[in-house]
């Protein structure tokens, strides 16, 4: 079977449990939006396929769970991910402050891209 794409782009969505990952995910992938939610266990992914200058790109966005219960399973995750997207509550600051929190994540040396 031939690939559908020329290049596959994976990116992980992180922030606090709440804040809009899964429905940011649902709206950019199959434009739809969800009244109700139910929080992301572990994690899950979702593809879209777009054309960029002619050239098709895979892109693997992966919804991670922000319940601190399953920080190790998605941290297993970051090495494998090239590009990340925080995402906050506009209306909880305290979603914002832990923004930090998530990018010192990232930047963890057990974490860091290969070199």
């Amino acid at each position: 079977m031939a690939k559908q794409y020329d290049v596959l782009l994976r990116l992980l969505l992180l922030g606090d449990s709440g804040v809009g990952k899964t429905c940011l995910l649902c709206r950019f992938t199959d434009n739809e939006c969800h009244s109700s939610h139910i929080s992301t266990i572990g994690v899950d992914f979702k593809m879209k396929t777009l054309k960029i200058d002619g050239i098709k790109v895979r892109v693997q966005i992966w919804d991670t769970a922000g319940q601190e219960r399953y920080q190790t399973i998605t941290k297993q995750y970051y090495r494998r991910a090239q590009g990340f997207i925080l995402v906050y509550d506009i209306t909880s600051s305290r979603s914002f402050q832990h923004i930090v929190k998530w990018a010192s994540d990232v930047d963890e040396p057990s974490t860091s891209f290969p070199q």
